[in-house]
């Protein structure tokens, strides 16, 4: 009698571990079990490939190190999406200077550049046509060292959502022309300027070869996206 009433009290046991809050392991062969009650373990769906179909950036598993590679590379496309102009910039070249000298510096700083833009006074000839020669499109103004009308006295051009204009002398900023603009570079003072008027952009990369009233020899580039626009000093 003693062995019934044992083995009678061992099933509740049983029973009351079985009620645990913890969900009951799955009894071998039926882990292909698609049950989905409070106390089934999750199962996953496979792709043709084998992989579970909820692996990927937007999941909650931690990507792979080819995944992580991947995403790095579509930012890096959805920013060079974003078109760029890059403008070289010089003026003033004038003074004692040797013409080839300096344009082997010019061709070399601005090697990457799209357009030339010359804010007059070249003084020499050849300039320009070592400029030409590079094979950018160029922009010159008319100046004073030489006064050549053949050239205009001032351009303006639409450099992606900006318009850009130059002139040779520094022009008032109440100019319906300069307020019209979004940049405005000129040259003239030999001195290196970067300053905003109303909404205006004025600049001046001062002289390439450190004539005049400037010690140092200067070019710009000028690096447009959009509606932005960086300005690099670079020395000669």
């Amino acid at each position: 009698m003693r062995r019934r009433n044992s083995a009678s009290l061992a099933k509740p046991a049983r029973a009351i571990q079985r009620a645990s809050s913890r969900p009951a392991r799955p009894m071998k062969g039926r882990r292909r079990s698609r049950s989905t009650g409070p106390g089934a373990w999750p199962t996953r769906k496979k792709t043709a490939s084998g992989l579970p179909s909820n692996v990927g950036l937007a999941s909650a598993s931690t990507p792979s190190s080819t995944q992580r590679v991947q995403a790095r590379h579509s930012r890096w496309c959805l920013l060079s999406w974003a078109a760029m102009r890059v403008l070289g910039v010089l003026g003033d070249t004038q003074g004692r200077y040797r013409v080839p000298v300096l344009l082997a510096q010019v061709a070399e700083r601005f090697s990457g550049v799209d357009e030339i833009w010359h804010a007059g006074d070249w003084q020499e000839p050849a300039v320009l046509e070592g400029l030409q020669a590079l094979g950018k499109p160029l922009y010159v103004v008319n100046g004073n060292a030489p006064d050549d009308p053949r050239y205009p006295a001032r351009v303006s051009n639409r450099v992606e959502k900006l318009t850009i204009g130059m002139v040779h002398r520094p022009p008032p900023p109440d100019d319906p022309w300069v307020r019209s603009l979004d940049i405005c570079i000129h040259g003239h003072t030999h001195r290196w300027r970067d300053e905003v008027i109303g909404r205006t952009r004025f600049i001046n990369v001062s002289t390439a070869t450190a004539g005049g009233f400037s010690a140092d020899r200067t070019v710009g580039i000028l690096r447009v996206t959009d509606d932005q626009a960086e300005l690099e000093r670079v020395q000669l």
